[in-house]
């Protein structure tokens, strides 16, 4: 099991635990399993949820699938209304964005509108019923990106993208942006398409970073007030096109509009992986919003702006 999902792994058994570095591992009382429901839904793929079951800290530490599930009836309801039951997604197509583990339950043709709210409702036998509920942000659309090659510090070819968009002024909007290839024309294939990237602009507050390098950023607009917004990313030459044997591949730059719960779960998840293994460290607790379970559901809307790469 790689590092990035030990990590994730020990969130989702700790985090939702009342654990202070003064109290023993032994003085905590176990309160028996819950359901744990963690999802980005988007409105560029169809709605899907990974779901697992909570485990007890003096358990001991197992890998993260022992703990998905694979029995569960899960509900999908639009305003209310039962609009679809998920089905069990093998592990071979499973969904590679990092910041969630990954799904494990999908939905064959739901795909979330913005402005819609969605509610998940898992039953599992000899547990309680839990359940979670999201309103999709409405979109801010990518009006372009620009694109210029230069040499980084490193010595390596880069590529320098300017991505452009509108922050709308009338509320307050939270981001975050990744990259992706797209392979067959398919986001959630086995492989890692997330493209690494580097960005120093001040408006970043967040980075979701995997140990091995940036796959996104996260910002608010309080920088931005409602202006429009020229956000550059470098990307390195040699990354790109590494898992094809065409001599083109095409760059999928996304930008997603979240809501404020999410932002505050990329921030609590960063400070969470940055204080592991310091028993000095003051406790964090990761907030749910699932109703008698842990974990977090949220929603995106997705705006994608694609560019075709000759390989380096």
């Amino acid at each position: 099991m790689c590092r990035r999902q030990i990590k994730f792994y020990a969130l989702c058994i700790c985090v939702f635990i009342n654990f202070t570095c003064e109290r023993k591992l032994d003085q905590i009382p176990d309160t028996g399993r819950k359901i744990v429901i963690n999802g980005l839904t988007t409105t560029d793929s169809v709605l899907n949820v990974h779901v697992g079951r909570s485990a007890y800290i003096n358990g001991g530490f197992t890998s993260t699938g022992e703990n998905d599930v694979d029995s569960a009836n899960v509900k999908v309801y639009l305003n209310n209304n039962q609009i679809d039951s998920l089905y069990r997604n093998p592990w071979y197509v499973q969904d590679n964005w990092r910041l969630f583990n990954t799904s494990n339950y999908r939905s064959k043709s739901v795909i979330p509108q913005s402005g819609m709210m969605y509610k998940v409702v898992v039953k599992l036998p000899a547990m309680p019923d839990a359940s979670a509920s999201v309103i999709i942000p409405d979109l801010v659309k990518i009006l372009k990106v620009d694109t210029i090659s230069l040499l980084m510090s490193n010595g390596n070819f880069g590529i320098k993208c300017t991505i452009e968009f509108d922050d709308p002024a009338i509320a307050t909007n939270f981001y975050m942006v990744d990259v992706r290839e797209v392979i067959n024309e398919d986001y959630f294939v086995g492989l890692d398409n997330n493209l690494g990237f580097n960005c120093d602009d001040p408006i970043v507050e967040e980075k979701l970073y995997t140990g091995e390098k940036t796959e996104g950023i996260a910002f608010s607009d309080k920088l931005l007030n409602g202006q429009k917004h020229h956000l550059p990313i470098i990307i390195d030459r040699r990354s790109i096109g590494n898992q094809t044997y065409a001599t083109q591949q095409i760059v999928c730059f996304r930008l997603y509009s979240i809501n404020k719960e999410y932002f505050n779960y990329i921030h609590d998840l960063n400070l969470y992986n940055k204080k592991l293994g310091n028993p000095l460290a003051s406790p964090v607790i990761v907030n749910s919003n699932v109703t008698d379970g842990y974990g977090m559901f949220s929603g995106a809307a997705v705006s994608s702006y694609q560019i075709t790469f000759q390989k380096f």
